[in-house]
Formats: C-alpha cells, structure tokens, sequence
C-alpha cells in the first residue's frame, strides 16, 4: 500500500466528502479512492469514515488523524514543489480559488494580462463560494471574504467588502428613486442566490433596528456577473460589492441608492476581501509571482 498517497485520498475526501469527486480530482477510479481508504483503515486499525448510502462523514478518530497530518503533508508538498522549482522562469501549475462574482468582474481580465507575461504557469482557477481548508496545501492562493483570516496564512487585504444599492440611471427615471424602505416594495429586485439560499437585503434604522427590506422579486442568481449586467441594462435594482461595481458608478452608468429611514446593510459580518496563501508556499517562484502580480494589479490600498 502506498500510505502517503492514501493519506492524500483521504485529505480530499475529508474535504469532498465524495468518493466520486475526489477520484474525479486525482482522475482515478472511484473504487481505487475505496480501496486504498479501508487500505489505510487497516494500518491505523481504527475507522475514519462513517459511510452510508446517503453521506460520508469523518469519525472522531478520523477528524484527529486530519489534523495531525494535514501539517506534515503540507511541508512535504512544497518541499517537493520548491525541489521541483529551480528553472529560472516561474513555471508549473498554480491553484487559485475566488469568489465566483470576484473572479468575473476582478479577477481574470487580471489572469490574462498575468498569463501574458508568465506563460510557462498554468492557472487553474475554481470559482466558489464555499468554505475550503487551505491548510492541505492543494490550493496555492485563495480570494476571500472575511473579518477573521485564519492566524497559519499570509492576508493581504484587497478590498472592503461593504456592499451598495444601485440601480441605472434609466431605471431611476423610469420607476422612481426609492426614498424610504416602504418604496424598495415597488422596486423590481435583482437577487443573489448564494449556498444556503436567496440572500435577503437588510437595513438598519437609527435606533439600531435590524430589518428585512421588502422587495419584487425580478431575477434570481448565483453569478454576479448576469446580475450586475441586468443592472447596467436598467431591468432592476440589486445589492452589489463596492468592488463590482466602483468603475460603473465613477462613469455614472449606475447610481448608488440610500434611503432617508435605513442604512442598507449586509448579512455578513466579512467586511474585507483578502488574498490568503501560505507563507511556504510563496517561497515557490511561480506562487510569489503570482502573489505579487495580485497584490499590484487588485488592490484598492
């Protein structure tokens, strides 16, 4: 049995929790993940996954032995890169993840002019939204949203993350500026749809109140993009990133609405977009490459 390798498989299925995905992700079959998992089970004696026809769950045993190695197979996997990484042109593979509305609107009109001027490192970006643990080192830069970047990573921070009510100046002479939060109910709203749901828009009073503002629904998605495009072309109003939307409000091709009785607010607590990668891992030419052709092209600061 190769026990390092068994230990990858079962890092990525602790983290897919599907043995199809995680075949898929090293392009072996499913039934290779299988065995090598009840493989490595054996050797340690104990269960580290609780399976059923429905999930696939990790055991207490299974959630310790995760911690213990993550750590360790994470130096292995950038010395083995950094040995691999002596050419004096970055080159190789580097793995991005972003948030898929940041990653149309920000992030690749970036990656092309990176790709230009790099072209012996390949890109291979996944858009999500989801929670991903970068401590098993697959992942080399990560673009985020939160107020607390875990203490084991490197942050550079990119952006506020504080999002605004707009709308086009063509929708606003058509249906009318809402002044107070009664008139979002005649507004037509553009929806983002994220991972547990339709996101609801929220406000503040002065007193401190917290509440739902109502709306119409017009549109919903999960793709920031068709959502901000639907915006400019004047077919509703939506609760964008500041980010996605500073160029089109500069040019006045959007407008910013606030209310006389509420401040808009976000659900989230993230209030920052960050950059995350290991400090370990920028030691590899192609990852600092690309660490500081980010943090110069993306950064508002």
């Amino acid at each position: 049995m190769d026990k390092l390798q068994s230990i990858r498989f079962f890092l990525k299925l602790s983290e897919t929790l599907s043995f199809k995905a995680t075949a898929d992700y090293f392009r072996v079959p499913s039934s290779t993940v299988s065995r090598s998992i009840k493989n490595l089970e054996t050797s340690l004696g104990t269960s580290l996954l609780e399976r059923t026809t429905r999930q696939v769950r990790l055991t207490e045993a299974g959630a310790w032995y995760k911690a213990e190695v993550s750590g360790p197979l994470r130096t292995l996997a950038a010395a083995d890169e950094m040995a691999e990484a002596q050419a004096r042109e970055p080159t190789g593979i580097v793995r991005i993840t972003a948030l898929p509305g940041y990653g149309e609107i920000r992030l690749f009109p970036v990656l092309e002019r990176f790709r230009a001027q790099y072209p012996r490192i390949v890109c291979d970006v996944e858009m999500s939204d989801r929670y991903l643990d970068l401590s098993s080192g697959e992942i080399d830069v990560a673009l985020r949203a939160t107020d607390e970047p875990p203490d084991y990573l490197v942050a550079k921070k990119l952006h506020s993350h504080r999002f605004v009510m707009v709308a086009s100046p063509e929708y606003l002479n058509k249906y009318g500026r809402p002044q107070k939060v009664a008139d979002m109910t005649s507004q037509v709203a553009l929806a983002y749809r994220g991972p547990h749901g339709i996101v609801p828009w929220m406000a503040t009073r002065s007193n401190g109140e917290l509440l739902t503002v109502p709306r119409k629904l017009g549109l919903i998605s999960n793709n920031g993009m068709y959502l901000l495009q639907n915006t400019l072309e004047g077919k509703g109003v939506s609760f964008l990133p500041s980010w996605g939307v500073s160029q089109e409000l500069s040019s006045g091709q959007l407008e910013e609405i606030r209310l006389e009785d509420a401040i808009f607010a976000t659900v989230s607590a993230h209030s920052h977009l960050y950059m995350l990668y290991h400090p370990e891992k920028a030691r590899l030419g192609k990852v600092r490459a690309l660490v500081d052709f980010l943090a110069e092209a993306l950064s508002d600061t």
